[in-house]
């Protein structure tokens, strides 16, 4: 401000003097010198004018320059001067629009690489947190939101607020005193479900910050399978070992002197005989999962549905009960025939061996536009109610049927049953009393 009213000062001086060195050497009235005093007052506002003109046009282009500096500094995109050769700060305009094109790049990759950072996050099928020693989270993604039963919440935020497990936040203290890597399995209680995780923690220091990385990994279902698995093996030794067994038995008693008797010979051989089938039957049940786990194709075909079922009721002995076969004999869907077979016979065969003497089973089936259903429906001893969910589980046989000493097959049925069904998309729903009887129903689509 002094400066410029300093230049003021001086063109205003300057122009006084011109005009008293003018009155000096030339003669003039107080008309002349009035019309001067004007002429000149216009001149010198002239002169201010023209150079604050100039001068704003020689500024204006750093103005614009400050102005985008600063847009820049607020997360706009960089944007270069136009600068004319001419300009005084042409070279200097030059290299502003260079490093704003260059700051323009910078924000392009680092966006790309965040977005990147962002979407890896998201898809990871491990929970990541990470937590600062002031126990701010500043990572914290969708799947260890769900891992931990919370909503995704806005980072940052205080890490007690998104960790309410008492054994995790332990590790991630035990990992920022200890400075080194933590791992460990965890039994959590998340929305009233028990999971298992596998955690790892990983320390790094920058300077005077430290971090903790939390990584999750839900071995729930793993476990679960392995649990099946050793259950499975346990089972199948179990079963495999049982008619073997009395095989071994038998034989070594027939290899003796209880051989030499027609009558006991004939006995024991007809329990080796039943043994070896049974053994036999587990032995093919246990490759008829193994197929369906493998998930080998057939061939699709125009399955009768009610031809079927009469050819397995051909195979089973129903002397003890009725069957009612009330397909139609011209309903047909397209499916594998081996597998709808297998089906009718393993829900067949519990109808029977399931069933009350004298009792009854009905046989029907229905569509519409999308799926088809089937139906075994019995009069037998019923499931109850705990038990319904565990039916289709390998090797298991309720509590009723071992006090009833029906379990004389595999325990393997309603599991091929199972597989098959999930295979093909399908759904098993079981409807049951005890005393009344059982349904169960196939429903695969078309």
């Amino acid at each position: 401000m002094k400066k410029k009213i300093g230049k003021l000062i001086s063109i205003y001086s300057l122009n006084i003097l011109l005009l008293f060195a003018v009155t000096h050497v030339i003669h003039v009235t107080p008309k002349q010198l009035y019309m001067l005093l004007v002429i000149f007052f216009v001149v010198a506002n002239l002169e201010i004018w023209s150079l604050n003109f100039w001068k704003s046009k020689e500024t204006s282009e750093l103005t614009i320059m400050k102005q985008r500096m600063l847009a820049t500094t607020t997360g706009e995109t960089p944007r270069g001067v136009l600068a004319e050769p001419t300009s005084p700060y042409y070279d200097l305009l030059e290299k502003f629009n260079e490093l704003q094109t260059y700051v323009r790049h910078m924000q392009y990759d680092a966006n790309r690489e965040i977005n990147n950072y962002q979407t890896l996050l998201t898809s990871l099928p491990v929970g990541v947190i990470n937590v600062n020693r002031n126990h701010m989270v500043d990572v914290f993604n969708q799947t260890a939101a769900d891992f931990l039963g919370v909503e995704m919440p806005e980072i940052p935020i205080l890490d007690s607020l998104v960790i309410r497990q008492f054994t995790l936040s332990e590790i991630i203290n035990h990992t920022f005193n200890t400075k080194k890597r933590q791992q460990s399995i965890l039994n959590l209680m998340v929305n009233g479900e028990a999971r298992q995780y596998d955690v790892s923690t990983l320390y790094h220091q920058s300077g005077s910050n430290s971090e903790v990385m939390v990584m999750l990994y839900d071995l729930t279902e793993v476990l679960k399978i392995e649990r099946m698995q050793a259950d499975f093996l346990a089972n199948a030794s179990h079963e495999f070992k049982t008619p073997l067994t009395a095989i071994t038995g038998f034989v070594e008693t027939l290899q003796g002197e209880a051989g030499s008797d027609n009558d006991t010979r004939q006995q024991f051989l007809q329990i080796v005989a039943n043994e070896a089938k049974r053994l036999s039957a587990l032995v093919n049940d246990i490759l008829s999962l193994s197929r369906l786990q493998h998930k080998i194709d057939e061939k699709v075909t125009d399955v009768e549905v009610a031809k079927i079922v009469d050819q397995q009721l051909k195979k089973i002995d129903t002397k003890t009960v009725t069957v009612h076969n009330e397909i139609a004999s011209d309903f047909s869907v397209s499916g594998v025939a081996n597998d709808i077979s297998t089906i009718v016979q393993n829900l067949l065969t519990n109808s029977v061996k399931y069933n009350v003497m004298n009792g009854d089973i009905w046989v029907t089936v229905h569509k519409n536009q999308q799926q088809w259903q089937i139906d075994f429906k019995d009069t037998g001893i019923g499931i109850p109610f705990n038990q319904q969910s565990r039916i289709f589980e390998r090797f298991y046989r309720g509590d009723e049927s071992r006090q009833r000493k029906i379990a004389s097959g595999t325990g393997l049925g309603l599991a091929i049953v199972n597989e098959i069904v999930n295979r093909h998309n399908g759904e098993i729903k079981v409807k049951s009393q005890v005393g009344v009887g059982t349904t169960i129903s196939v429903v695969l689509p078309l």
